[in-house]
C-alpha cells in the first residue's frame, strides 16, 4: 500500500509542499504517513468466535447429523476461516471497531510527534501531519507555541483535507493540500519577518514513511 501510493515523485510533491509552506513562517511541518497504527489482534479472536457461533448455530438449526466429538471440529474449522477472512481489510475494520481505531490513530500520532523531534523546536512552532493509511484517518498535532495561539478547530480543515485524500485513493494529494493549510495558520499566527535572516530549517522536510 505505502510503495504503491508514496513512491518517489509523491514523496518529492510532499516534501515540496513543505518547503513551500515553511517559507511563509517560522514553523516547522513534519508529514507522517503509516500503513497501520495497530495490528488489531482483537479483530481475528472476534471473527474466530463469531464465524465458530454461526457455524454452532447453523448445525443446532439444521439438525445436520454430527456426533458430539465432531462438533468441536466444525467450530475450529470455522473459527480459523473467521480469523482468515478478518485479515479482509473491510472486515477488519469491521471487527476492530471506529473507537478502537480512532484511539490506536491518536496514539500513533502522538508517538509519531516525538519520534520526529516536533517538541524540540526553538519556538516550539512544530506541526505534525499524520495519516494512517489503513483506518482511512489523519490527525493535525502543534507544540506548546501552537496551541497557546491556536484554537482546537483551526486544523479540522486540514485534517479533512487529508482525509479526503485517502478516501479518493491519493493520500499523496492529501498531504499535499494538508500541508499547506497548515502552513496558511502558521503564516497567520508565526508569520516571518522579511527583514530578518530566514530561519533554520530544524526539521527535515520529507515525508516519514512507515509500516506501523
Amino acid at each position: 500500500m505505502l510503495e504503491r501510493h508514496f513512491g518517489q515523485p509523491v514523496q518529492e510533491r510532499v516534501a515540496e509542499a513543505v518547503r513551500r509552506a515553511e517559507a511563509l513562517s517560522r514553523g516547522q511541518i513534519v508529514p507522517v504517513v503509516v500503513e497501520k497504527s495497530d495490528p488489531y489482534p482483537e479483530a481475528r479472536y472476534r471473527g474466530g468466535l463469531l464465524l465458530a457461533a454461526l457455524a454452532t448455530a447453523g448445525v443446532l438449526a439444521t439438525g445436520a447429523p454430527l456426533t458430539l466429538p465432531e462438533l468441536p471440529l466444525v467450530q475450529l474449522a470455522a473459527g480459523l476461516a473467521g480469523a482468515a477472512l478478518s485479515l479482509w481489510d473491510p472486515i477488519e475494520r469491521l471487527l476492530a471497531g471506529r473507537r478502537a481505531m480512532d484511539q490506536a490513530v491518536r496514539a500513533r500520532a502522538v508517538r509519531a510527534f516525538h519520534e520526529q523531534g516536533l517538541q524540540r523546536t526553538a519556538e516550539g512552532t512544530g506541526v505534525l501531519v499524520f495519516a494512517s493509511l489503513f483506518e482511512r484517518e489523519a490527525v493535525v498535532l502543534g507544540d506548546r507555541g501552537i496551541d497557546a495561539k491556536v484554537g482546537p478547530g483551526e486544523w479540522d480543515r486540514a485534517v479533512a483535507a487529508l482525509v479526503a485524500g485517502l478516501h479518493d485513493g491519493d493520500p499523496g494529494k492529501g498531504f499535499v493540500d494538508a500541508v499547506a493549510l497548515a502552513g496558511a495558520r502558521l503564516a497567520e499566527h508565526f508569520p516571518r519577518d522579511p527583514s530578518t535572516r530566514p530561519p533554520v530549517n530544524e526539521l527535515e522536510d520529507s515525508i516519514r514513511v512507515s509500516k506501523t
